[in-house]
């Protein structure tokens, strides 16, 4: 995301937007590889347990480019897709979690199973939205799994990790997984809201058209990038609404300009 701005305010703002929007797992769409695994991803032993095994590379059940197939073992064995770094994270900021999985398999299932972890990598505060007690359930859909979880005090690191399950006590079944993210939702600038009583909605949006209003309704600029930092949208808002029709499900950043003030927001669609 490379734009040029005469007025010094405006490459800052640039700037700004991008840090919000960027996604703390690098990789995690999977399209670069070394030997057998994803770059970041590399099977490790530690102890008796094997994170990021019977991992292969696909290219033809995807969301987006390439994807993980990860097999199931037999019944009570644990397979983990594992982010290879343990995330910096801040207690206290908000942060989104987000990826595809693809559970068409009745042997096999999964569920986020990530860990917050305090300077001593010692788990810390309360993992119940970020361990789910739910698995999977088979479908020929792809589905996106998206979160927003607030760091608890004390931690400041994230295991980012799903994982995969043997099902009906049967091996030998398949997860699809594919772009990873974790955005840092308490980064300066995302919620900055410096145009009086702005608001986005619905939020998350279920269809194309996407209401934009503030005090003034003033005239608008809208540009919407997606967790990457490619611009998908660049227009204005016509009668208070955008329309979103271009836009897959997944995780955007809406930026307003109105009158010389811009803020910026996080919107879902689905």
């Amino acid at each position: 995301m490379k734009q040029i701005y005469v007025l010094a305010a405006a490459l800052m703002l640039t700037a700004v937007t991008a840090n919000a929007q960027q996604n703390l797992i690098t990789n995690g769409d999977f399209e670069n590889w070394t030997a057998e695994n994803p770059v970041n991803f590399d099977e490790k032993l530690i102890g008796t347990v094997t994170y990021n095994d019977l991992i292969t590379k696909e290219t033809t059940t995807v969301q987006a480019g390439n994807a993980v197939k990860q097999e199931s073992k037999v019944q009570g064995t644990t397979q983990y897709l594992e982010y290879g770094n343990l995330v910096p994270v801040v207690a206290g900021h908000n942060y989104t979690i987000s990826y595809w999985y693809m559970d068409n398999d009745t042997k096999a299932n999964t569920r986020l199973w990530s860990t917050w972890l305090n300077d001593n990598t010692v788990a810390t505060g309360d993992q119940t939205n970020i361990q789910e007690s739910e698995f999977s359930t088979e479908s020929a859909q792809w589905v996106h799994k998206i979160l927003t979880v607030t760091a608890p005090v004390g931690a400041t690191k994230l295991r980012y990790q799903v994982r995969t399950y043997s099902q009906n006590n049967t091996s030998g079944g398949f997860i699809y997984y594919d772009n990873l993210s974790l955005v840092d939702n308490g980064v300066a600038g995302l919620n900055d809201n410096t145009i009086e009583g702005l608001q986005i909605f619905p939020n998350p949006l279920t269809d194309n058209i996407l209401n934009i209003t503030t005090a003034n309704n003033a005239d608008m600029d809208v540009v919407i990038y997606d967790m990457v930092g490619k611009q998908v949208v660049n227009t204005k808002v016509v009668n208070g609404t955008v329309d979103t029709a271009n836009l897959t499900a997944g995780l955007y950043i809406v930026k307003v300009t109105e009158e010389g003030k811009t803020a910026t927001k996080k919107l879902i669609k689905k």
